[in-house]
């Protein structure tokens, strides 16, 4: 038994010995401070010349690739028109003589969901007066309300250019 004896006591000094020796090293704290603090630089703030004098360049927009288009086209001749002008069309759906039934057509055209007016011509000394739906810029979108309008109205309308 006294083998067995020292062999715990040997190994129990061995232990209080690396105890003695490597606990103090490790809760000293320095390897916490080492971790924690750090050293944080903040520049100065940066000095930025006034807006007065930085040069930007312009972004462009369609407004103003439109507005070039037109300086470009008033410079050359103010009286010119414009080489590629807007097309609109309506629909017209009746001509009438009297301007009553004229406006009695329309207004029944403005309850059924139109944008129906009037619009008064005048021929060979004669006045008349046409209903029309529309203005639209494209064509098709009247197309469908002809159709519309003679399968449900029973009108038989045509597209013109307006105004």
């Amino acid at each position: 038994m006294e083998g067995h004896l020292r062999q715990r006591i040997v190994g129990a000094i061995v232990l209080v010995t690396l105890g003695v020796i490597f606990i103090p090293a490790l809760l000293d704290g320095s390897g916490y401070k080492a971790r924690q603090v750090q050293d944080i630089e903040i520049r100065e703030k940066p000095e930025f010349p006034p807006l007065t004098q930085k040069k930007l360049k312009p972004v462009v927009t369609p407004i103003t690739t439109i507005k070039k288009q037109q300086t470009r086209a008033n410079k050359s001749d103010p009286k010119q028109p414009h080489k590629k002008p807007i097309r609109s069309f309506a629909l017209q759906v009746g001509t009438f003589s009297s301007n009553e039934n004229a406006v009695k057509m329309r207004d029944k055209l403005r309850k059924a969901g139109y944008t129906a007016y009037v619009y008064k011509s005048t021929s060979k000394g004669k006045t008349s007066y046409k209903v029309r739906i529309g203005p639209e810029l494209e064509r098709s979108v009247l197309e469908k309300i002809k159709t519309d309008l003679k399968k449900s109205r029973k009108i038989d309308a045509y597209i013109v250019n307006h105004p």
